[in-house]
Parts: C-alpha cells; sequence; structure tokens
C-alpha cells in the first residue's frame, strides 16, 4: 500500500469524526457524474473484496473484511442547497484575503456533484493514509475538492483553499470547472460582446449586481444547439404532467386519485408516459411521493412556463413573481394532439433565446450572491422562479452540452 505522503492532506486523527468511521466529501464539478463511480472502484481495485451497490452510491469490501462507502448525490436541486449552504458558512470565515474569499465562492457554486465517503477506522495508520491517499486519487481524476468534519476544504494536490478558521495556502487561486463545459477555444463575437453590455445595462439600471467575469460564462452564438420543435414540445407537455400531477396531491381536497386522473388525461392528448425523463417516470411511479418531492415538482410550471415561451405561445414575465398556470394549462388543453401543438408553435430565435438565457444567467448569480451574504434577492427577483427558468433556458439553448434534462445544472 502506499503510504501517505502529502504533508498537507490530514491523518487519522484529523479524519476522524466519530469513534470508528472516518467522515470525508468530495465536490465535483464534473458534469458525467456517473462516471465517478467507476474511477473509485477503479482505484480501490487492489485491496477490493467484494463491491456492493448501495442507494445512490457504492459499498467496498476490502481484503482485511472492513469496509468503506460512497454516496453520490447530483440531483441539482439537493447539491445547490447543500453549496448555497456551504458558501453561506465558509463566508463568515475571517480570511483577509478578500480576493481568495470571492474565488471560494465562485467555486464553490460551480460544484454540480457531492459525494459522501464513510470508512471504518482501526489502528493501522498505514491503512488509513492509503484510505486517504487513494480518495484524493480520485479527487484529481474527477476534479473534486475535499471537505473535512473540521470544515477545512482541500484541493486534490493537497492544499488547504479555505478554513473556518480563515487560513489558506493560496494567494491567488483560479476555480475549476468541468472540462465538458469550458469554453472551446470560441472568442466572443461582436453579436456576443453586444448582448453582454446590453444585459449589464439592463442589470445596472435595475440594481442588480454583477461581476466582471460572467461574460466567460456565457454561452457563445456559436455554440447553441437548439433541440427540434417536436423535443421543446415534449418537454413541455412532460414537465406540465407533471406539475399538475403534484399540484393535485398538494391542493386542498386533492388526492392520489385525482392526480392519477389529470395526468392520464393528459397522458390521452399527448402520450407523455413516452417520453417522461428518469425521474419523472421515477416520480409517477412513486406509490406515495413525499410532500418535499410534490413540491419539487410543482415547481416545475416555471419550466413550462419557459419552454411554452420558447415555442412562441406565451410572454415571459420578468421573475419577479411566479408564472400564470392557468395560462399554461389553458395553452396545454388547448390542442388535441402533439402535432397540433407542434404545428402551431412559433420558435424563438436564437438571438431571443440567447439574449433571455444570459438575463437570467446575470440574474441567478446576483440571487446566489444575496443569498451568500444572507440578503433579500435585488429587484424583487423570485430566486426560485429565477432557478427553474435558469433551468430550462440551459436545455434550450444546450448550455449543458448534451446533458439529459434530469442532468442540467443551471451552475453561475
Amino acid at each position: 500500500m502506499r503510504l501517505f505522503k502529502r504533508k498537507k492532506k490530514k491523518n487519522q486523527n484529523e479524519v476522524k469524526q466519530e469513534k470508528t468511521r472516518g467522515i470525508l466529501t468530495l465536490y465535483s464539478v464534473t458534469v458525467d457524474t456517473k462516471n465517478i463511480l467507476n474511477v473509485i472502484k477503479e482505484e480501490f481495485l487492489e485491496v477490493t473484496k467484494l463491491t456492493e451497490t448501495i442507494d445512490r452510491g457504492l459499498k467496498i469490501i476490502f481484503k482485511d473484511d472492513t469496509d468503506i462507502e460512497f454516496h453520490l448525490s447530483d440531483d441539482i436541486n439537493n447539491v445547490m442547497t447543500q453549496t448555497n449552504g456551504m458558501a453561506n458558512f465558509f463566508s463568515k470565515a475571517p480570511l483577509e484575503n478578500e480576493e481568495i474569499l470571492e474565488q471560494v465562492m465562485l467555486q464553490i457554486h460551480m460544484f454540480t456533484c457531492i459525494v459522501g465517503i464513510g470508512f471504518e477506522l482501526n489502528c493501522d495508520e498505514k491503512r488509513t493514509n492509503y484510505i486517504v491517499n487513494t480518495i484524493y486519487e480520485i479527487a484529481k481524476k474527477t476534479q473534486s475538492l475535499i471537505l473535512y468534519p473540521s470544515m477545512e476544504l482541500y484541493t486534490s494536490e493537497g492544499e488547504l483553499l479555505i478554513s473556518i478558521d480563515g487560513k489558506t495556502d493560496f494567494e491567488k487561486y483560479y476555480p475549476i470547472a468541468s472540462s465538458d463545459l469550458l469554453k472551446k477555444d470560441i472568442k466572443p463575437s461582436f453579436n456576443d460582446e453586444e448582448r453582454y453590455k446590453k444585459i449589464i445595462r439592463e442589470c445596472d439600471e435595475k440594481k442588480i449586481p454583477h461581476t466582471g467575469y460572467m461574460l466567460s460564462t456565457q454561452i457563445m452564438e456559436n455554440e447553441v444547439r437548439l433541440p427540434s420543435i417536436e423535443e421543446i414540445a415534449k418537454r413541455a407537455t412532460a414537465v406540465f404532467s407533471c406539475a399538475l400531477y403534484s399540484e393535485c396531491l398538494l391542493m386542498e381536497g386533492g388526492s392520489m386519485e385525482l392526480a392519477k386522473d389529470e395526468f392520464g388525461d393528459i397522458n390521452k392528448i399527448y402520450g407523455v408516459k413516452n417520453y417522461l425523463s428518469k425521474k419523472e417516470k421515477g416520480y409517477i411511479q412513486m406509490e406515495q411521493p413525499d410532500k418535499v418531492t410534490a413540491i419539487q415538482f410543482s415547481w416545475q410550471y416555471e419550466r413550462c412556463c419557459v419552454l411554452l415561451w420558447a415555442l412562441g405561445f406565451i410572454e415571459l414575465n420578468s421573475p419577479t413573481e411566479i408564472c400564470n398556470v392557468r395560462q399554461i394549462a389553458q395553452i396545454i388543453r388547448s390542442y388535441s394532439s402533439l402535432e397540433e401543438l407542434i404545428k402551431a408553435a412559433n420558435i424563438k430565435s436564437n438571438e431571443e433565446l440567447l439574449d433571455m438565457h444570459t438575463r437570467i444567467l446575470y440574474y441567478d448569480w446576483a440571487c446566489v450572491e444575496s443569498r451568500v451574504k444572507n440578503e433579500e434577492a435585488p429587484a424583487n427577483l423570485d430566486s426560485g422562479v429565477v432557478q427553474e427558468q435558469h433551468y430550462a433556458l440551459n436545455w434550450i439553448i444546450g448550455a449543458n452540452g448534451e446533458c439529459d434534462w434530469d442532468d442540467i445544472c443551471p451552475n453561475t
């Protein structure tokens, strides 16, 4: 086994949180979250006796019959909830270098996946160091940082990025992002530059804060990859059917029977069962969805609103208030088939779609920044609406590459 050599990393006692288990957490920026578990298997292969699949992760039994567990979370709502809390926590660190603190905040909001790690501890320090060292190798190969229970965040090279008591090994730090999301030698066009200036002016007029780095996060016009009108229409009706299902569960006097009946009516018109996403299908098939999950899906009326806007059916209101659900329902129920809906659509131009995406990107950044500072969102923005609109717009213009609907990451 390899000995633990990196002086910046932690030894057995520092990793320890419980009497018999060590606790570490990986925060990754990778888009290919499914590959993380494969990397874990490969890195621990030489000491593995047995591998078991557990809920959203895996358990490895070592040859000495001890174990290590990995619990992966890439649900965007869960990740954003945790990273917002993490950013809020570290924003209070007494770090003298404010530039580093700002970059740490940016880094935290780029995370797309969280892997909780728990492993058995014993008196064999060499074994523990091997496990920790291997976790750092996994971090390096999965574009991850490592958080200790002591609330110290380390890079995969063993350098302390930030601690709650305000320590860091850096004088300069540049956040890492998924290589799948980085620009590939694409320079902003004149139109991209003008769009940036226009949105900045709008933000200034509305007193919405922004930072100069944002141009580099925009999707350039040469990168846009739109789904077909048929794909957008299918998404709109599928999202609507799940949101309606949730509304029927949550409303006063609602019931599972009502939810299934309403979902069934939409399915008869549009055949939505044939193109639900994996998460949507799992939700509809739940025997009794919990209230939190139902609320999360009910919020997706906002995503449906964006999709119908992109198809030219409605105007998209400023995200200072929730969408008009009655109007959305009237549109969906006005057609007798998917073909009729598609025929009636009038897709927005690339310019209109990019303008809206860039605008919401900036709004979302401002909302995240306000949450980090424990402040109200600026200009009466509804951060929940902004987040849902950002999600749908990312999918429409291909901001996350060829990601499936469930894997969209509306990071700022």
